[in-house]
């Protein structure tokens, strides 16, 4: 359910290194999101608009091509999606829980 799913949770995680694949992951600031939908229009298998409060969030770290995510966070109106790594974004996705927008 991409309404609970954090996206930490479904990184790719390189076994033998014991860390992720990839050094950086995307996190939308929820609350200086605006809900323009133009992330979610854009890179479909990596975003969507969480239904409690209509602000983006990534549901699934690099599910669309790298192209196409970068091409949704320049399209951001208000800037709030941002390249962060592991443990930031776990630490954000849990403090996540207990935001109020």
């Amino acid at each position: 359910d991409m309404e609970t799913v954090e996206s930490h949770t479904q990184v790719e995680w390189d076994e033998e290194a014991e860390e992720p694949v990839r050094a950086q992951h995307v996190y939308v600031d929820e609350v200086t999101c605006i809900g323009c939908t133009n992330c979610a229009m854009i890179a479909q298998s990596t975003f969507f608009m969480e239904g409690e409060h209509g602000r983006a969030r990534v549901f699934q770290q690099w599910g669309d091509d790298d192209e196409t995510i970068e091409v949704a966070i320049q399209t951001c109106p208000v800037d709030c999606i941002h390249y962060v790594p592991y443990d930031e974004l776990k630490r954000l996705e849990i403090e996540r829980r207990q935001q109020n927008i």
